[in-house]
């Protein structure tokens, strides 16, 4: 190779983990396989890939190397703890975000691939704390079910893992090498137009090609489908979830956390999901029975964290939508509040496919309903002065407290809808969604104990549907003459409150205006 070519790729690894195992069917590393691998598959972008073969620990780190490290378009970090423990892989990292101009806490040309997990490992230096943060690109390594600790992926390698190991390290390969061979296409586009572009034409004032101006990012392309925040999983579900980060994206539905919220702060981690929160329409977390790690500082583990600031935002009409493949038993999840997040009216217990084609087509209908907004004339002056409406559902009518209830309604300025008797839901029956769109708020009475489960299922019915059609109403009220929601029909949710007579009138005051 000419001395002053480019390389596309420096790997930066630790050879320790590039050993050949004993008894393995491969004569390569798992380093090198990868390496190699980057370079195959559908439509794969032959690139110039630099790994080090001859560097041991104890050598000099020469300037050989370090001028390979400045010409390289993109590093691709291998995390582990001898990658932790090594001192000239902290050097080669350094190098290159000094060498790149790029920032020491987020650099655009490094890709992190984690072999093993972040949280495991110690005496991490600050430059690869602040790198990790938000930064990953691929996970290698999964935690099998009823495993004790995680596997690599691919470990020695393919041939010799079994059927899911060999196909969650095929899935994560080609999503890795799909970005870094757009990022260097793009790179090798701005490259030559660069040089095709003579100092003549930019003294004269030309503009210079778009791709060459955008730094060889891509051209914005179509919106969205929607965003998502896909909270952090527990290590158990790292398959479903990468699983469903594919599919999402496949989808064009842009997914967030870019990276993920392990290695932050607490305070980091509040500004990262807030901000992340803000941007999205729709909030997704898997669930196990496992409640998952509790870090340093954090008042919870993650999982219950991230469903506490998406609630939080909830408030402000951010729909939640979680999943598990089967509910734990009573006594298999010690932490109580691990336990509560399996108690929400947002719980699908469903298949991973079935959940995530429900969350895509969501995401279709919300955008579908954007977009009829955006074209629907200016409405009547009649319709616009009409009154704020509320939904009440009165399953087995009491006549003298239905009567003194709609008067506090009425009283409030609202109009009500409601069911006819014995109106058949679901297929075939009242379209409840059309129903409930322009209501600002529910509401259930309950004030015969005999029709406990009736009303039971009705208000869960109603309850999904809000959670499945994305419908803004703010609040949901249950009137109880005794107890409360969670004590008569074990839901806790800051949107579903217990109501008497009392309390109607503050209820309708507390929505929002119109």
């Amino acid at each position: 190779m000419d001395p002053s070519e480019t390389y596309d790729i420096f790997v930066s690894y630790a050879h320790a983990d590039n050993g050949l195992a004993l008894g393995a069917s491969t004569s390569v590393g798992w380093v090198t396989a990868l390496a190699a691998n980057l370079n195959e598959g559908p439509s794969a972008l032959p690139k110039n890939i630099f790994i080090d073969h001859q560097l041991r620990p104890g050598d000099e780190f020469n300037d050989e190397l370090l001028d390979k490290v400045r010409r390289s378009r993109l590093l691709v970090l291998l995390l582990s703890q001898n990658y932790v423990d090594s001192q000239w892989c902290g050097k080669e990292l350094e190098h290159f975000v000094r060498s790149h101009g790029g920032s020491a806490e987020k650099p655009s040309d490094v890709l992190v691939v984690e072999i093993w997990p972040f949280e495991d490992l110690t005496g991490v230096p600050p430059i690869i704390q602040a790198l990790r943060k938000g930064t990953i690109h691929a996970k290698f390594w999964y935690k099998p079910v009823n495993a004790a600790s995680p596997v690599l992926a691919g470990y020695p390698s393919p041939k010799d893992c079994d059927e899911e190991g060999t196909r969650y390290y095929w899935r994560i390969l080609n999503e890795l090498r799909v970005p870094i061979d757009a990022r260097i296409r793009a790179a090798r586009t701005v490259t030559a137009m660069t040089s095709a572009t003579t100092q003549a034409d930019i003294a004269a004032g030309n503009t210079r090609p778009e791709s060459a101006r955008t730094n060889g990012k891509a051209a914005v392309g179509l919106a969205p489908l929607g965003t998502v925040v896909l909270a952090d999983a527990t290590d158990d579900l790292e398959l479903q979830h990468g699983a469903i980060r594919a599919a999402l994206a496949a989808e064009g539905i842009t997914v967030l956390p870019e990276g993920d919220y392990v290695g932050l702060t607490p305070q980091e981690f509040d500004t990262t999901i807030s901000a992340d929160l803000e941007r999205s329409d729709l909030f997704v977390q898997l669930l196990s029975a496992s409640a998952g790690r509790k870090f340093r500082g954090f008042a919870a583990p993650l999982p219950q964290l991230q469903f506490q600031r998406a609630r939080d935002a909830r408030r402000a009409s951010m729909p939640i939508m979680q999943w598990c493949e089967s509910l734990p038993a009573p006594d298999e999840i010690a932490d109580p509040g691990h336990a509560a997040l399996f108690q929400t009216e947002s719980l699908r217990v469903t298949n991973r496919t079935a959940f995530q084609r429900e969350v895509i087509e969501r995401l279709h209908a919300e955008r579908t309903r954007r977009e009829r907004a955006a074209v629907t004339p200016t409405a009547p002056a009649l319709a616009r002065v009409r009154k704020p409406l509320v939904f009440v559902d009165d399953l087995a009518s009491v006549p003298a407290l239905t009567g003194r209830l709609s008067a506090i309604i009425r009283g409030q300025n609202f109009d009500q809808r409601g069911l006819p008797p014995n109106a058949p839901l679901g297929n075939n029956g009242v379209d409840v969604t059309e129903l409930l769109r322009p209501c600002r708020a529910g509401i259930t009475i309950f004030a015969d104990p005999s029709k406990r489960f009736a009303v039971y299922n009705r208000l869960l019915y109603f309850l999904n549907q809000l959670a499945e059609s994305g419908l803004p109403l703010e609040r949901w009220g249950v009137y109880l003459e005794n107890g409360t929601v969670a004590s008569e029909f074990r839901i806790e949710s800051d949107d579903v409150v217990a109501i008497n007579e009392q309390d109607l009138a503050d209820f309708l005051r507390g929505l929002s205006p119109a």
